[in-house]
């Protein structure tokens, strides 16, 4: 490394993505805790760069092979806790685990959870992320107040709905690309106690699940349904459905699971298609024809991997790629041919769930609508990138669209169509980074700035 390299504090460093398909050799900085030496940073060379939080996006949105990367976590202070009413102030680096810790003890917590407790709050804006209750709650960015964003000159512009509301739009599931979010405020809502009521019940297929969303909405804010990509025939979508409410109280709550590690990649014989199929099946099974129902500690219900250090392990030294497709209201149709094609392709994983999204959000291309999301991991091997390309020529037939955030192989012209709001986008990134500086391997692979090559 050079001593210009080491004077000026950016250090070489290869980062991936969660699924550990896509790595990127960058020149990496801690971001500063002063916004004066954070502004300094950026603005030091003309090189394109982009904030890299806690490496849990599947896809290559926080990538920038050959360029520069500001790693967000170190900035992470929660500034204030307010509660009348109940909001926050905190660093875009605060992940949810440590909101949880500040949160919950005071009998509060957030409105939209990530699937892990990784996660920051500049990721859950950057991807406008939605939870198991987004058909009762929204996606993330309904619950924030205002950002402060520093632009690629290095100044700094508070952002709400009004003020601005082309930079709101392009920044709420911007995908980082219009500045670097250094704070926000976040509305929050009472916690009665650190527990959720949750009722498991069995699906025989996919129109069960489709029914249990009749009428809609369903009765329950939390509604999630992992799905057994591996049955066929009349079981072709069977699986456990999980409703869910915050409980009135801590009474009976069953224990926190154990914590567990992976401590290696497991081999590829693991993710052998009868293996899968026969865990998926037992799965299934194990649970009791009746259903169960428990009260789980929250942190358990929000993020329900957690405990398994080093999950993504298990999907072997390859890794995987997820797809994560929207699929308009009321088009059974749609859904079942996607899931179609994974279980014929036999390509599919453990990990394979269904959603509801009960409206579109607020940035110009942020992913949730009114329908449904159905998302598989895919453990990388041979055919999984022809698989993903079908997927994905579904979902745009359909009038659906893929969630950048979880996806590293959208294509362009996908991405183009699925958006119609994308020239919107490109117009206030051109007006708030005329240069560029702002740039990922997924802006790039995307082109969502075509003008910069």
């Amino acid at each position: 490394m050079s001593a210009s390299a080491q004077a000026d504090g950016w250090r070489s460093k290869t980062l991936t993505t969660w699924g550990r398909a896509c790595y990127a050799r960058t020149r990496a900085l801690a971001a500063p805790a002063s916004d004066t030496a954070l502004a300094a940073a950026l603005t030091s060379s003309t090189t394109p760069v982009i904030v890299y939080g806690a490496g849990r996006c599947y896809g290559d949105a926080a990538l920038n092979d050959g360029a520069r990367t500001l790693l967000s976590r170190p900035r992470n202070r929660i500034l204030a806790i307010e509660t009348d009413p109940a909001a926050l102030v905190a660093e875009a680096g605060v992940c949810f685990r440590e909101l949880s810790a500040a949160l919950h003890p005071q009998g509060l917590t957030y409105p939209v959870a990530a699937a892990t407790g990784a996660v920051t709050l500049g990721g859950a804006l950057a991807n406008d992320i939605h939870g198991k209750n987004h058909i009762a709650m929204g996606s993330f960015s309904r619950h924030v107040d205002w950002f402060d964003l520093m632009q690629a000159d290095g100044s700094i512009v508070r952002v709400d709905r009004s003020s601005d509301p082309d930079l709101w739009c392009a920044t709420v599931g911007g995908l980082g690309l219009t500045g670097i979010v250094l704070r926000l405020k976040l509305a929050l809502q009472r916690l009665p106690a650190p527990a959720a009521d949750v009722r498991y019940r069995r699906m025989d297929n996919l129109d069960a699940f489709l029914d249990a969303l009749e009428p809609w909405p369903p009765a329950d804010p939390f509604w999630f349904g992992w799905l057994d990509a591996f049955a066929d025939g009349k079981a072709m979508g069977r699986g456990i459905l999980e409703t869910g409410r915050l409980a009135p109280d801590a009474g009976g709550t069953a224990p926190a699971p154990q914590p567990r590690t992976v401590p290696f990649d497991l081999p590829a014989l693991c993710l052998h298609p009868q293996i899968i199929r026969r865990y998926n099946a037992r799965r299934f099974r194990r649970l009791p024809t009746d259903g169960v129902s428990l009260r789980q500690p929250i942190e358990a219900f929000y993020f329900p991997l957690d405990h398994v250090n080093g999950f993504n392990r298990i999907y072997g030294r390859r890794g995987f790629y997820s797809v994560h497709c929207g699929i308009p209201h009321g088009d059974r149709e749609g859904l079942r041919k996607l899931l179609a094609e994974v279980v014929h392709a036999r390509a599919g994983s453990m990990a394979s769930v269904l959603k509801p999204m009960g409206g579109p959000g607020e940035g110009f291309i942020s992913f949730p609508f009114k329908g449904y999301a159905f998302a598989v991991d895919l453990p990388r091997r041979s055919g999984v990138e022809e698989l993903h390309a079908r997927l994905e020529r579904i979902t745009l037939n359909r009038g659906g669209r893929l969630y950048a955030a979880k996806d590293a192989l959208m294509s362009a012209a996908g991405f183009a169509c699925m958006f119609p709001e994308l020239e919107r986008f490109r117009t206030v990134l051109r007006r708030v980074d005329p240069h560029g500086r702002f740039q990922s391997d997924m802006s790039r692979r995307l082109a969502i700035r075509p003008e910069l090559g």
